[in-house]
């Protein structure tokens, strides 16, 4: 027995050997036939430019998975495609989840001139190489994207646009700049690469990526030399060139200028640049550059550097002077330049006395201190608690006898209890309410004698309540002065009224009710050479284009009823009363309306009717008021024309 284990002993070293030998043998093989569909696997789970996340190692007829999944359906699929090879044992699995990172945040960082580096977290679906080919693409040869970003789940749905998006916005800065992404909130910081970078920078961000929002937006201007800023005034409206400090900035410069331009047209040249003198208050700077300009007829007041200067002509004499002011009293930090204005002569040269309840108002202008000191003091012998509200300027080109006319209207004026005594060049108008018919008849009868030698007096007195009534060739005077001495011009492409027709248009109604022999035409006019395009006119019915055909429908209306009336009153005696202003007779049932029919009549005819309906809405009636015939006309302003 003893002899018999020795042998059993001897023989386990030969056994054990032979073992390692045969596993020696066979193992390298068992992991060169399960490395290959394992390494196929693997290279599956990188599929649509997404780089593989699984590794496999094989240890003879074991697989050992590892790496991070960027879902737990990726996950479960590569176990799935592991489980199901042929010849394995067993799965030992190490692989686990990439971490959701909440807020996703990326960015763009523009490091140097050749080089923006790629920040933070990228989506773990997508791989580096994709995303670095989708953004660089189109990007200037020599500027290379290194991407340092790590792979994450949660990030935005449109990752790959607001990433691009962000990469072009940090080419319009300087290197330093960053752009980044936070979930769905988008942010820039740097300095703008030039002024025209700036504006491409604003305007990109105003249409951020579907999905997207714009935060928060440090981006500081250009730094230009010199910092230059001017501002013209000119029969075509007003144009801002040069550069604002900020768009708040350039909001308040264009508030200023459409202010002054009482609905001229604004053309903003203006970018947006920093350079402006350290110390310099711009608010203040714009204010008195607008005050200065307020006394410009043509001409620009322009900063250059520190120095303000003003140059053109001036509305009048006093304008001069006062533009003089204040050019000497500019904000800190600004010199005074170049003052160069000169005055011509005001033609039509316009003045008025007007008595109200409380006040008389002189408004207009003078030839002198002389003639204002002689103005009041005729008006002081008729002043009873009054105010005086002297609103006058001094300007040359009064006509001879400015103040002898004046002060003869004033002694008619004080007999009324409400009117105006008014000059415009040689013609003098006296208008307004007496108390009494009496007196109202008396002021008209002294009236004649009242204008100086050579010029032609207007009078339109009446009892108060009642409607004063001129002559025809009065008639005719003062409404070519009303229509010549006021230009009513519409914004470019538009047909809508603006504020500051009312008082113009007032007034037309005003006159016609004291001539009801006369009937109004009204001529609209096309926009000035280079101005923005009409708006095009939609299929449907507008509300302006709803206006012009009612108005249209009025007219008609009102003209087929008036035609009817005349037999009436020839077999009667008397005619019908009429129809109550600003509302359109009933159409005949026979004659449908077809101005729903009509052509577009242009842009002119449509403004000519918005005038006309406002008119109309005045108390014009619709038979002494019409839109003028279609014609071909370079006019650029509203028209007005008196028929007999």
């Amino acid at each position: 027995m003893a002899i018999r284990s020795i042998g059993w002993l001897s023989g386990l070293p030969l056994l054990a050997g032979a073992w390692v030998a045969a596993t020696a043998f066979a193992e390298p093989r068992l992991e060169a036939a399960l490395e290959a569909p394992a390494e196929a696997v693997a290279a599956a789970t990188g599929r649509d430019g997404a780089e593989p996340w699984l590794r496999v190692e094989a240890r003879g007829r074991d697989l050992v998975a590892s790496g991070e999944a960027p879902g737990e359906g990726a996950r479960s699929e590569a176990r799935a495609a592991l489980a199901a090879l042929p010849g394995r044992r067993r799965i030992l699995d190490r692989t686990g989840l990439v971490a959701e990172i909440s807020p996703f945040t990326w960015a763009a960082a523009f490091r140097a001139p050749d080089r923006i580096d790629l920040l933070g977290y990228r989506p773990a679906e997508t791989g580096r190489a994709a995303l670095t080919e989708s953004l660089g693409a189109g990007l200037p040869a020599g500027l290379v994207l290194r991407d340092a970003a790590r792979a994450a789940r949660g990030a935005p749905e449109n990752f790959s646009e607001a990433a691009r998006f962000l990469v072009a916005q940090v080419r319009h800065l300087k290197p330093g700049a960053t752009a980044a992404l936070s979930d769905r909130v988008l942010s820039v910081h740097g300095e703008a690469a030039s002024v025209e970078a700036y504006a491409a920078l604003r305007a990109d961000l105003a249409h951020p990526p579907a999905g997207f929002a714009v935060g928060e937006v440090g981006v500081e201007p250009a730094l230009v030399s010199p910092f230059v800023w001017s501002a013209s005034r000119g029969p075509a409206g007003i144009r801002l060139d040069g550069y604002a400090t900020s768009e708040a900035d350039r909001s308040a410069i264009l508030a200023a200028a459409r202010l002054l331009a009482e609905g001229a047209p604004v053309t903003d040249a203006m970018g947006i640049a920093r350079g402006l003198p350290t110390g310099v208050d711009a608010r203040a700077l714009v204010d008195r550059a607008f005050a200065i300009l307020a006394l410009v007829r043509e001409g620009s007041v322009a900063l250059d550097g520190a120095i303000l200067s003003v140059r053109g002509s001036a509305i009048d004499v006093q304008a001069v002077r006062e533009a003089e002011a204040a050019a000497a009293g500019l904000p800190a930090g600004v010199s005074r330049g170049t003052v160069a204005l000169t005055a011509s002569p005001v033609s039509p040269y316009l003045v008025t006395v007007r008595r109200g309840p409380d006040a008389f108002t002189l408004t207009g202008h003078l030839p002198d201190a002389e003639a204002r000191a002689a103005l009041r003091a005729a008006l002081r012998p008729h002043l009873y608690g009054e105010r005086v509200i002297d609103r006058t300027r001094i300007a040359e080109g009064a006509p001879p006898g400015l103040v002898e006319g004046l002060t003869a209207g004033i002694g008619a004026l004080a007999q009324l209890a409400e009117g105006e005594v008014s000059v415009r060049d040689q013609n003098l108008r006296i208008a307004g309410e007496g108390l009494y018919p009496e007196s109202a008849r008396r002021v008209a009868a002294e009236a004649g004698r009242l204008a100086p030698a050579g010029w032609r007096l207007d009078v339109a007195v009446g009892a108060r309540g009642a409607t004063p009534s001129r002559d025809p060739a009065a008639c005719r005077e003062t409404f070519a002065g009303l229509a010549s001495g006021q230009a009513l011009r519409f914004d470019p492409g538009s047909a809508d009224l603006k504020p500051a027709f009312y008082p113009v248009l007032d007034e037309v109604a005003g006159l016609a009710r004291t001539c009801p022999q006369a009937r109004i035409e009204v001529a609209g006019h096309d926009d000035p050479p280079g101005s923005a395009p009409p708006a095009p006119i939609a299929k449907e019915t507008s509300a302006k284009e709803t206006s012009a055909k009612e108005t249209s429908s009025k007219e008609a209306a009102a003209k087929e009823t008036i035609s009817k009336e005349v037999p009436a009153k020839e077999a009667s005696g008397r005619s019908k009363p009429p129809a109550k202003p600003g509302k359109p007779a009933e159409k005949p049932a026979s004659k449908p309306a077809e101005a729903s029919a009509m052509p577009d009549p242009g842009l002119p005819q449509r403004r000519a009717a918005a005038i006309v309906d406002y008119l109309l809405k005045a108390g014009i009636p619709a038979d002494r008021i019409a839109a003028a015939p279609a014609e071909a006309s370079d006019r650029r302003a509203v028209a007005f024309a008196l028929r007999s």
